[in-house]
């Protein structure tokens, strides 16, 4: 639950604090443009459960941090109850969606890039306080 609970405050951070992400955000996270999140949606194929607020349409965190991790939303707030058919199926043996995991390793890359450009910049940052400090103390030698 902890590595749950991580990427939950990740998400947080990437929203500014709120608890929500739009198309655009989450296309950002993950390798799902905010078109093709469209006709998923559409076509009811998208894994990740959403709420329209008029025109908008909004991702829980929560159920985003579900899906990276297990592949699936374990807590869907909507359940609708399926009619019961006249006619039975027969069960179809389709392979396992494995696009969860997919998603994950693409989530991870995009935050491992991201920490090794702050390092970076982090470095480079260092470097030139170290090199400032030393012109600094170059000038006050030679003042004197």
């Amino acid at each position: 639950m902890e590595l749950h609970h991580d990427i939950v405050q990740y998400l947080k951070s990437k929203t500014k604090n709120k608890l929500v992400m739009t198309p655009k955000q989450l296309s950002e996270e993950i390798p799902v443009s905010v078109k093709q999140q469209s006709k998923l949606r559409e076509n009811k194929n998208f894994p990740i459960p959403h709420k329209k607020v008029g025109r908008n349409v909004y991702y829980s965190i929560f159920h985003i941090a579900d899906f990276l991790m297990n592949g699936e939303v374990s807590s869907q707030e909507e359940k609708i109850e399926p009619k019961p058919s006249t006619r039975k199926g027969k069960a179809s043996s389709s392979p396992a969606n494995l696009s969860h995991l997919f998603l994950l390793r693409s989530f991870a890359t995009h935050i491992q890039a991201e920490a090794e450009s702050l390092m970076n910049l982090s470095q480079g940052l260092i470097r030139y306080e170290q090199s400032a400090g030393l012109t600094n103390k170059l000038v006050r030698e030679l003042k004197k």
